[in-house]
């Protein structure tokens, strides 16, 4: 048996086709088995399961199953009323895989179709606790371009001069230059005020400046609108990539991200600020109590694990 991850558009900074298939069929290569990322059909037959990744169209998984394999339609985002291909890929798999409990539930909606869950593994290195609570405080948020849209930055950016005062927050997103200079160009216009942008550096993403920058702050701050039927679905992948890098995540109680609750501040934003700043020690016990949990589920190894089984699972029960 042998998986191919597989989308004509795979691309290593698109968070989806770097962690559920280039990390994880390189994890299992060095497991001793045979996976690949590839845009490509080449060597797929009957001992394949072909994992659609994100971008794949229903011609793709037709292909894979005149080939033979057996085909994988994995969905992460939760966009039933925006991607016209993703209801007949779902009903052209053999089998779904999503990131969440919660896809799940929207895919069973959407569908009528059951599937099986498996979750982002952390990319980052483990790094050991640190909270150095300096002044001014160092806060990290990091995030695609999509996932900018589920923040409501005027009143964050507001809150933190108010109510925080001696900070400086990084942002490490797409189009950095582009929002800096939106941003600050709506409030020159007086379209809201009360932000200090001398105090907010927003930097293109890379791989590296994420690590780089997460390295450097003192708490990733990370909020995100939790009534919305495409956060609610979200793996928590950036959650766990905080925590692993040794730092004290606030945010917000997405479904996934409850389970990590004890090692997190998951209530106002301010408040687990002004909290870690008061409880220095207590915030240190909550990362390596946070990193000990996500080692034990969500290191690649025990994700990639989690994808064999279910391929051996697929092969084991596929009509075709």
């Amino acid at each position: 048996m042998n998986i191919r991850f597989f989308s004509s558009k795979i691309k290593s900074s698109r968070a989806s086709h770097r962690l559920r298939g280039e990390l994880t069929a390189k994890t299992l290569q060095a497991q001793g088995k045979a996976a690949t990322a590839l845009a490509s059909f080449d060597g797929i037959d009957a001992d394949t399961v072909f994992v659609a990744l994100k971008h794949s169209q229903p011609e793709h998984l037709l292909e894979a199953r005149n080939r033979g394999a057996v085909v994988v339609y994995d969905l992460c985002d939760n966009k039933f009323d925006e991607k016209e291909e993703y209801l007949p890929c779902c009903l052209a798999a053999d089998f779904i895989t999503v990131n969440s409990e919660q896809m799940a539930v929207s895919v069973k909606e959407h569908t009528g179709r059951d599937s099986i869950v498996i979750p982002d593994p952390c990319e980052r290195p483990e790094l050991p606790p640190a909270f150095d609570n300096r002044q001014p405080i160092q806060l990290l948020w990091f995030g695609s371009g999509a996932s900018l849209k589920f923040v409501d930055w005027v009143t964050l950016w507001q809150r933190l001069e108010r109510e925080i005062g001696n900070y400086h927050f990084t942002m490490v997103t797409a189009k950095a230059e582009r929002i800096t200079n939106k941003m600050k160009e709506r409030q020159r216009r007086g379209v809201f005020s009360g932000i200090n942008f001398d105090k907010i550096s927003i930097l293109d993403w890379t791989w590296e400046l994420q690590g780089e920058k997460m390295q450097d702050c003192d708490i990733v701050l990370m909020p995100v609108e939790s009534q919305n039927h495409r956060t609610d679905t979200k793996s928590a992948n950036r959650l766990i990539d905080g925590l692993i890098s040794g730092k004290f995540v606030v945010t917000s109680p997405l479904a996934s991200y409850v389970e990590f609750d004890a090692y997190t501040w998951q209530q106002d934003y301010i408040a687990g600020i002004k909290w870690a700043q008061a409880h220095p020690g207590q915030v240190l016990e909550r990362i390596a109590q946070g990193q000990q949990y996500t080692k034990q589920n969500y290191l690649p190894e025990v994700i990639a694990q989690r994808w064999w089984e279910a391929a051996e699972y697929a092969i084991k029960n596929c009509n075709h």
